[in-house]
C-alpha cells in the first residue's frame, strides 16, 4: 500500500511538473518596448547567446506568468537571444545572431516576440499615433498601449496634444508636406524629436545566416524556420485593412529566398505588420514597394509577422572615400558627397564607434541627416 501510495505522490508531481514546463513554453511574449538590460547568458545556457529586459510600452499578446490582462505598460519582461531560431533584425537590416547580441545596449527599442523575432532600433525612439484632431499650433493623437482586447481593458488608447510650430517638418513619408496635408485626420505620425547626424557602417560579417533557423519541415514551436527572409512588399489584400494583429491577408511580394529572388503571393491566416519598429494597421504599413522582412515559424510557410521600414530620408551606398569633413559614397543613383557634421553619430555594426573606425573599415553605410524636429505622416491606402 505504501509502494502505491508513493508511487501516486511521484505521478502527480511528475505531471504537475511538466504542466508547468509545458504551460511556460507555450507562453507567448510579444511586445514593443525599450531595452533596460543586457546580460551575457551563462555558459551552460548553450542555445543561448544574451539575456536582456524590455520595459515594455505596447501589448502585442503576452500570456507568460505575471503578464496577464492586468499587466500595465510600464513593466519589464526579460528576453533571449538564440543561436538558432531568433530572426534577427537591426534598423531594418537582417544580421545574424551574434552580431544583434553585440549591438544590445540599454536605452534601444524596438518589436520582440518571444525569441523568435527580435527587431531592433538603435536610432532614437518616437511618437506614433492616429490623428484624431488638428488645430492651428497643436493637433491631437490616440496613442495606442495594444490592440488585443485581453490587455485593452488595463491599457486603454491616451489621448495626447502634441504642440507643432514654424520650425517643425513636415513629410508624408518621404516627401516634404505641410501641416494641413500631414496632419489630416486618419493619418498616422511619427513624432521625432531633433536627432544629429548618424553614420552606421555595416560589414559583411554581420550577414544574415539561414542556418540560424530551423529548416521549415522540422521547424518546432519558439522557433523562427528558414523561410524567413527580407522582401520588398507588392500587393496586399485584406478584407480588414483598418486591423492591426492577426488579421488574413493575402501578401505579394519579391522576396530573396537563400539568395534566390522569386515572386510569390502568400496567403497568410493571421498576420500583423510592423513598422519601422511599431504596430500599425495593415492600410497604414502593407504599402506596394516598401522594404520588409517575412517571419516565419514553426512548420509556417506564410508569414505570421511582417517588418515593414518606410522610405526615409537616409542617404545607402558603398563608401569610396573619407576623409574629416566629408564622405563620398557610391548609391544606386550614383556617386554622392556628404558634408560631415562636427557632432555627427557613428556606428559600426551596430555598435556606437569614432569617424577613424568607420574611415578604417569601409564598406556599406547608411547615412541618417541631421535635422530638427519632424512629423512624418502615413496616410491610409484606399480600398480597390
Amino acid at each position: 500500500m505504501k509502494r502505491i501510495v508513493v508511487f501516486a505522490v511521484t505521478m502527480t508531481l511528475t505531471l504537475g511538473l511538466l504542466g508547468s514546463i509545458s504551460s511556460a513554453w507555450a507562453a507567448t511574449a510579444a511586445f514593443c518596448g525599450k531595452v533596460t538590460a543586457v546580460k551575457t547568458a551563462a555558459t551552460k545556457q548553450k542555445d543561448t547567446l544574451t539575456h536582456f529586459t524590455i520595459e515594455i510600452d505596447y501589448f502585442d499578446y503576452i500570456s507568460r506568468g505575471k503578464f496577464g490582462r492586468h499587466s500595465k505598460v510600464g513593466e519589464s519582461i526579460d528576453q533571449r537571444v538564440l543561436k538558432i531560431g531568433s530572426v534577427c533584425v537591426i534598423n531594418g537590416r537582417m544580421v545574424n545572431a551574434a552580431t544583434f547580441a553585440r549591438a544590445l545596449h540599454p536605452g534601444q527599442w524596438g518589436y520582440f516576440y518571444e525569441t523568435t523575432w527580435l527587431d531592433l532600433q538603435t536610432t532614437p525612439n518616437f511618437q506614433w499615433g492616429e490623428v484624431v484632431a488638428t488645430g492651428k499650433e497643436a493637433f491631437t493623437l490616440r496613442v495606442h498601449r495594444t490592440h488585443k482586447d485581453v490587455h485593452l481593458e488595463t491599457n486603454p488608447p491616451v489621448k495626447v496634444k502634441v504642440p507643432y510650430d514654424a520650425g517643425v517638418s513636415f513629410r508624408l513619408e518621404d516627401k516634404p508636406a505641410d501641416a494641413a496635408k500631414a496632419l489630416q485626420v486618419g493619418n498616422w505620425v511619427q513624432v521625432h524629436e531633433p536627432r544629429q547626424q548618424m553614420v552606421a557602417l555595416w560589414n559583411e560579417d554581420t550577414a544574415f545566416d539561414h542556418a540560424e533557423q530551423q529548416p521549415v519541415e522540422e521547424g518546432r514551436r519558439g522557433l523562427a524556420n528558414d523561410l524567413s527572409c527580407r522582401a520588398v512588399l507588392g500587393k496586399v489584400l485584406t478584407g480588414t485593412p483598418g486591423g492591426v494583429l492577426d488579421i488574413s491577408a493575402q501578401v505579394t511580394c519579391d522576396r530573396w529566398l537563400k539568395g534566390k529572388k522569386e515572386n510569390v503571393t502568400l496567403n497568410s491566416r493571421k498576420v500583423s505588420f510592423v513598422l519601422d519598429g511599431k504596430l500599425a494597421p495593415a492600410n497604414i504599413a502593407a504599402k506596394p514597394g516598401r522594404r520588409a522582412v517575412l517571419c516565419h515559424y514553426r512548420k509556417e510557410k506564410t508569414p505570421h509577422k511582417v517588418l515593414v521600414r518606410s522610405h526615409d530620408d537616409t542617404i545607402r551606398g558603398n563608401i569610396v572615400a573619407m576623409n574629416e569633413k566629408t564622405i563620398r559614397v557610391a548609391t544606386v543613383e550614383g556617386a554622392v558627397q556628404v558634408a560631415l557634421e562636427p557632432d555627427a553619430h557613428f556606428q559600426v555594426n551596430g555598435l556606437p564607434a569614432n569617424r577613424q573606425a568607420v574611415a578604417k573599415k569601409g564598406g556599406e553605410v547608411v547615412i541618417y541627416p541631421k535635422r530638427g524636429r519632424t512629423i512624418i505622416a502615413f496616410s491610409p491606402m484606399q480600398a480597390e
